[in-house]
């Protein structure tokens, strides 16, 4: 399994910046991130913790993934639940039953 931990290089020693929890001894590999944040990050503004994992944390790289997480930062806002792949399926699949569709998704 692999995790990924957050840490600070400095003075030829890695510090975790949290505890690796039931880890005695581990192999690693560190890549070394760029400071300042890359380009695509710059001029982004900050948006508050939302409770979200997706969207506190993920940083998408395309225009499609930020308009994708801007939708879910604005329905995670508004207290809309998210839902299940399994629960939208079925909710198309109703809508086509309603609207005279047979046709089977899966």
């Amino acid at each position: 399994m692999l995790t990924s931990i957050e840490g600070v290089y400095e003075n030829g020693q890695v510090r975790l910046l949290e505890p690796l929890p039931g880890v005695v001894r581990a192999r690693v590999v560190v890549t070394v991130l760029p400071e300042p944040p890359p380009a695509w990050l710059e001029d982004k503004p900050v948006a508050p913790l939302a409770g979200d994992a997706v969207v506190d944390h993920d940083q998408p790289r395309s225009e499609l993934g930020r308009a994708l997480a801007a939708i879910r930062r604005r329905a995670s806002a508004q207290g809309q639940p998210l839902q299940s792949a399994d629960a939208i399926l079925c909710e198309v699949q109703q809508g086509r039953a309603e609207a005279g569709d047979d046709q089977d998704l899966r």
